[in-house]
Parts: structure tokens; C-alpha cells; sequence
């Protein structure tokens, strides 16, 4: 049995992991699970049932990975107890990805011959905090790397039968010592923090060693299936390149980034390189689900949080309501800023297809692509890049092979975990800046 590599998405509105095998062949089952918690009878529940928090929506935790987004430097990340999830915010995402590990590691172990996650590298998606400046999300970062950390060691010390799973009660007096016999047994490391540079070439590992597992920029992620998939275009010196900006509309934050795959024309390798991704974007899928709700409120209508995100990617005449338009405006002038700014000026302005695809559950918002691709076509044109050029942006999503969904939309929310499982992180390397091409200039004959 090859070597595993299992990508795990934490999300606001939803979490995954997956599974590669082999040359990136997946394992089929890429479960989806709501990233509520439910905390009620001191026990505390990730991705609950919709039938079990249905009957106790008061004491059900929504966006917990937005309360980590906008309040890094609130109350002591594990040591403040908070009323809604009876831990503090350090123990409740360590629990919600504990979680996730322990599900992907029952399903592995049913599945495959793989019954130690000694024989697996683990990949986490982290947000574009990294590119930020500022305490907040310094603090962020550190915070998240801290709760994966505690959340692998857990793995390694106890068995998947005594670890907390989706949709199981688990008792909160346990888990919080669980997790500080694990806090105490961690040192720390003051030299261990992730930049842009060296996010995808740092590997970590548990304290005993058994454990390895990386990290991956989220926009990286996102596009990384689409990337590997596309077909290289030939070009003076290379062999093949191809571009691709993603644009991650998640629940909670939108993430963009534009990347290139190219191929040497003489030793024929492939190389992966991403830009200095946008910073991570507070208007994403959430916000628009909280107006549409208010929408139908106002009007009399009842509308629950459930069916608000089923309407959000219905293609109905309600994508043309003006706030719907706003909340496209303002994604896109995001996007417009970006593409203004990256720092690609050789391969950029080159008529080869500029490839965008959207992801994340509000990626596929009716009119968004459009409205994208025409804010990708204006910040072009500010740049003054040839005709042909602007005349190759194409909105597509080219897909990994042996990976057939029933619909678009699940490979797109699937993307970022698909990505975080990709076998060759270390190969996808930071590239700050690709200078235009050197002109030389030859003096004109003089006659003496």
C-alpha cells in the first residue's frame, strides 16, 4: 500500500478531509460535515444531526472559525471558559479538528491497509493570515497552528474509540483534561511560525515522532486541483505553462490567489510556483445568508438559517436583488485590487489562458463568475496587456482525473481539503516576484 496523505478543511460553514493515494488517486469517500458545535448536558458535539440541533438551536455554536478570525486577541485562547461552548476557544477548534482526524482515521483503518497514521502525512488549510500584517493576525495564526498541534498529539496518545467524533456527545470535563495533559507535554517553540515563504517547505511532527504533517496557504489549496489539471500551453523557452487564479469564496472569508504550473523545455520537469496570495477577505459566503434571511424577515417571511444557504445557489430571480448585486460588488472589486497588483510581469501579460475558476460553497453563486471575470478583464486592462491576452481569460475548473461528482458545485467546495491533500506540497514553492523579460538593447551602427 502506498503512502497516504490525508487534507483536512476546517471551515466555517463546513469541514472535510480526503484522502490521496498513490500518483494523487483519491479515496472515495470525502465526507462533508456542518462545523456547528452543540453544547447542552456538558457535552459537546461537533457536526451534530440537523434533527438533534433542531430540537436545541439556542445552544448550538455557528462560525466558530469566525470568532478566531475577528477576535484573535480576545480572552486567553485556552484558558477562558466561554458560555456557548463550555471551553474556551483554544479547546473548541482543537475539538472540532480532533474530530475530523478521528473520523478520517476510523475510515482509513475500515477502508484501506493502512492501520497506523504512522503511514500517513497529514495537511492542513490555513487561512491567508499569514500574508497580514498586525497583531490580529499574528495572533490568529499562532492560535491555529497551537490548536492543530494539540488536536495531532491528541491522535497519536489515545485511540480512536476514546477520542471525540462527528455527531457523538462527548463530555467536556474529559476533554478539557485531555487537552491539558497534552498542552503541558508540548514546549514551546518560538521558531516555528509560518510566513508566506515557508509555508508549504516546513514540516512538523508529534512529540513522539509518529506524526508528520504540513501546511498549505488556503488559496493554494483551493486551486492546486485545478491547477494540476490544466493543460500547458507551449511557449518560447518552455515546454508548457499554465495560469490560474483562484478566487475561494468560503463562509466566512474569501481567498484569492493566482498561481502558475510551467514545464522546462529541455528536461521536461514541471514546476509549481504561487504569488503572494490576497489577504483573507471578511465578506464571503455568511454575509450574504444573513441578508437573505433579514430579506424575507422584513417582509414577514419566515426564513431559517438551513433554507437561506439552500436559496443562496438557487438560480432564481432573487440573485438580482440589490443586495445580492453589492455583495458581488464587493467581492469583485476585491478581486479587481489583486489582479492590479500581482507581481507577475513576464507570464501575466502573455496570451496564454489566464485560467480562473471559483471555489467554496458561495463560489457558485449565480452571476458571481460573470461579475468576477469581468472585474479580472478591468484590472487587466489597467495593467495595459495586449488584446490577446485580455481576449484568453476563461472561466473554467478542469478536474483531477478518476474524481467524477455528481454536480460542479462539490468539487468546488471539495477543493481546498483536495488540495491540502496534494503528495508534493513541498513542490508548490513561493514565488515573491517574475520580473518582464530583458530587453537588449543594440546601439545602431555609427559612421565615423
Amino acid at each position: 500500500m502506498s503512502k497516504l496523505y490525508l487534507g483536512v478543511d476546517w471551515g466555517t460553514h463546513s469541514s472535510k478531509w480526503s484522502c490521496s493515494v498513490g500518483d494523487r488517486d483519491y479515496l472515495r469517500r470525502m465526507p462533508t460535515f456542518y462545523s456547528e458545535l452543540l453544547h447542552e448536558n456538558g457535552e459537546l458535539t461537533f457536526a451534530p444531526s440537523e434533527e438533534r440541533w433542531a430540537k436545541s438551536e439556542d445552544n448550538l455554536r455557528r462560525s466558530l472559525k469566525g470568532v478566531l478570525i475577528h477576535d484573535p486577541l480576545g480572552a486567553s485562547f485556552w484558558n477562558s471558559v466561554r458560555e456557548d461552548t463550555g471551553t474556551s476557544l483554544g479547546e473548541a477548534v482543537a475539538f472540532s479538528l480532533c474530530c475530523l482526524l478521528a473520523d478520517a482515521k476510523r475510515q482509513i483503518s475500515t477502508h484501506t491497509e493502512v492501520k497506523e497514521f504512522a503511514d500517513v502525512e497529514l495537511g492542513f488549510s490555513f487561512p491567508n493570515w499569514v500574508v497580514e500584517q498586525g497583531r490580529s493576525a499574528k495572533a490568529a495564526s499562532k492560535h491555529f497552528q497551537e490548536a492543530v498541534a494539540v488536536a495531532v498529539e491528541l491522535m497519536c496518545r489515545f485511540g480512536v474509540d476514546d477520542l471525540p467524533r462527528p455527531d457523538r456527545p462527548f463530555k467536556i470535563s474529559e476533554w478539557r483534561a485531555q487537552v491539558k495533559e497534552v498542552l503541558s507535554a508540548i514546549p514551546a517553540n518560538n521558531d516555528s511560525a509560518l510566513t508566506v515563504e515557508n509555508i508549504t517547505q516546513r514540516s512538523f511532527q508529534s512529540r513522539d515522532e509518529s506524526i508528520r504533517y504540513r501546511f498549505l496557504m488556503e488559496s493554494g489549496a483551493a486551486g492546486l486541483p485545478y491547477l494540476r489539471a490544466l493543460k500547458l500551453e507551449g511557449r518560447p523557452g518552455l515546454a508548457g505553462l499554465s495560469k490560474l487564479l483562484v478566487v475561494d469564496v468560503g463562509a466566512g472569508s474569501t481567498d484569492v490567489g493566482y498561481m502558475l504550473r510551467v514545464q522546462h523545455i529541455k528536461t521536461a520537469k514541471e514546476n509549481l510556483y504561487f504569488f503572494p496570495p490576497a489577504p483573507s477577505f471578511n465578506v464571503a459566503g455568511n454575509e450574504l445568508t444573513n441578508d437573505i434571511i433579514h430579506y424575507h424577515r422584513a417582509k414577514g417571511e419566515p426564513m431559517t438559517w438551513a433554507r437561506a444557504e439552500a436559496q443562496k445557489l438557487q438560480t432564481t430571480n432573487w440573485a438580482q436583488l440589490p443586495f445580492v448585486d453589492t455583495w458581488k460588488k464587493r467581492i469583485c472589486g476585491h478581486v479587481w485590487e489583486y489582479v492590479c497588483g500581482i507581481p507577475d510581469f513576464r507570464w501575466l501579460p502573455m496570451p496564454v489562458p489566464l485560467n480562473v475558476v471559483l471555489t467554496g460553497g458561495s463560489g457558485l453563486v449565480s452571476g458571481l463568475s460573470t461579475a468576477v471575470k469581468e472585474a479580472v478583464l478591468s484590472a487587466l486592462e489597467v495593467r495595459q496587456v495586449p488584446l490577446a491576452t485580455l481576449q484568453s481569460v476563461v472561466i473554467r475548473g478542469d478536474h483531477l482525473p478518476h474524481l467524477n461528482f455528481a454536480a460542479e458545485a462539490d468539487y468546488a467546495k471539495r477543493a481546498v481539503c483536495l488540495g491540502a491533500a496534494d503528495r508534493d506540497k513541498p513542490g508548490f514553492r513561493y514565488m515573491e516576484k517574475m520580473d518582464a523579460p530583458f530587453k537588449v538593447q543594440v546601439a545602431a551602427n555609427r559612421w565615423v
